[in-house]
């Protein structure tokens, strides 16, 4: 029988939705306002994939990955190939290019460690993934780690390093490019082209990364000739140039974005339709004279009116902007319900027209979304069946039945996760609460059409603070 660590290893596509689910979304908004969100990214970015060096770390591991595989002249030696887990497939097999992914992921960050341990300046840890970890394996060895070439979880410096270091992070805008599928496939027709463009503008000679890909793949080579199941070394035998090409190449966002600024831009497009609009209001930002750090709100609203459009991408910003008042006045009642360990529905309901809400908040904001039927089904799945839901509750002009509805909805949801709901109204008139308590805002902070959630502008921010060259 299959076991489930392994099975965890190997399907390793990573779901950010789960923690947040389970811990900070009570109505599970999050499925609903990053589908409509993702429409406009396209999986470019997340917020677990966003920073321009983990993007071209990523690439370039794969870049080295990928000349293993479909080099005739590398030859792993026999020990290696007859390992169950490339399941006779050897360099094909995915757990083959896992491994040897994990292996340049754990050679870069001890480098980073290294560098850090000798005050090497300008580099910049914040935001290398699996760090701290690799901190302390530092420490423990006292500077002399060894690196294991292995798909298996002992092989790792980061728990469940598959799903959480920068393959598994970074592996979804890499597929919805095109520069590879969920296996890992290299040489899908949609593939070619874009390996073409990184090949002319981020690997070939007289490019930033020419060296180093023609170092570290050189080494490894090296490594896979070993007659071993599961080849090894010491960190401290590997090339002191290697090392230190590595820190170069790698030092810090800002240092990526000065090289790989019109690659990503490009590959990504990021810079044209929906999204180069939002790019177009965040570059004011960096104007001398600019505003900083816009609202979402205000990014989303000069994007609509910032450059021309296509219908179908003007479209996008605007259901974003229909939908976000919507949502975060649902979040706002349940917030209502949650500010008192006790309280009546009365009391809610003299709480929610306190803030300047009443019977048609819901209804009047709920009504564009009614209204426009290619937006609904814009979305599928869970986004789609929850925005339906929601939009049910808010049917009617009357404020108790929005509350109960709510309150309903919100049971419903937790009961899919397998976990007790926030609040429980007792004899139909008493709600209580299980968990901490909410402030409540100030109405004048809070007015009708206020934004909760961000639909990625930070993230798209942080991406783009790493193009532009900045720290």
């Amino acid at each position: 029988m299959t076991s489930p660590t392994f099975l965890a290893e190997i399907l390793t596509d990573f779901d950010d939705r789960i923690s947040s689910e389970m811990n900070l979304d009570p109505l599970g908004l999050r499925v609903i306002w990053s589908a409509y969100g993702q429409k406009i990214f396209r999986n470019r970015i997340s917020s677990i994939s966003n920073d321009v060096r983990n993007y071209t770390l990523n690439l370039f591991n794969h870049a080295v990955t990928k000349a293993l595989v479909e080099g005739d002249a590398v030859a792993p030696g026999k020990a290696l190939l007859q390992n169950k887990a490339y399941a006779g497939q050897g360099k094909d097999s995915v757990a083959f290019k896992q491994a040897c992914l994990i292996y340049l992921e754990n050679v870069y960050v001890f480098a980073m460690v290294e560098a850090e341990a000798q005050t090497k300046l300008g580099v910049n840890t914040a935001g290398v993934l699996g760090i701290s970890k690799a901190r302390r394996r530092w420490q423990e060895t006292e500077g002399q780690p060894r690196l294991l070439f292995s798909p298996e979880p002992r092989a790792h410096v980061l728990m469940r390093q598959n799903s959480l270091g920068v393959s598994g992070r970074y592996k979804t805008p890499l597929v919805e490019m095109g520069f590879f599928d969920s296996n890992y496939d290299y040489q899908l027709p949609v593939a070619r082209p874009q390996w073409r463009r990184a090949q002319a503008l981020l690997f070939d000679e007289g490019r930033r990364l020419a060296p180093l890909l023609s170092q570290v793949h050189a080494h490894v080579v090296e490594l896979l000739a070993a007659a071993r199941r599961d080849p090894e070394i010491a960190f401290g035998e590997l090339p002191v140039e290697l090392k230190e090409a590595f820190v170069a190449a790698f030092r810090s966002p800002a240092e990526v974005g000065t090289y790989a600024r019109d690659f990503w831009l490009g590959v990504t497009e990021l810079d044209q339709g929906a999204p180069g609009a939002l790019y177009d209001v965040l570059k004011q930002e960096w104007q001398p004279d600019g505003q900083l750090q816009l609202r979402p709100s205000e990014v989303y609203a000069r994007a609509a009116e910032f450059r021309p459009l296509t219908e179908g991408e003007r479209d996008k910003i605007e259901r974003v902007r229909v939908l976000e008042p919507f949502l975060a006045e649902l979040d706002l009642l349940l917030g209502v319900m949650l500010s008192a360990k006790s309280q009546s529905l009365d009391a809610v309901l003299k709480l929610w027209r306190g803030l300047g809400r009443d019977g048609c908040t819901l209804p009047q904001l709920a009504a564009p979304i009614e209204a426009d039927a290619a937006m609904r089904v814009q979305v599928t799945g869970t986004a789609a069946e929850r925005l339906g839901e929601l939009l049910a509750l808010a049917k009617g002009n009357d404020e108790k039945k929005h509350v109960e509805r709510l309150l309903k909805y919100h049971e419903k949801v937790m009961a899919a996760r397998g976990q007790s709901p926030w609040l429980r109204l007792l004899n139909s008139r008493e709600l209580k609460i299980d968990v901490r308590t909410r402030p409540l805002p100030e109405k004048d902070k809070r007015p009708v059409g206020s934004w909760v959630h961000q639909y990625y502008v930070p993230q798209f921010r942080n991406l783009l603070s790493g193009l532009r060259g900045e720290t």
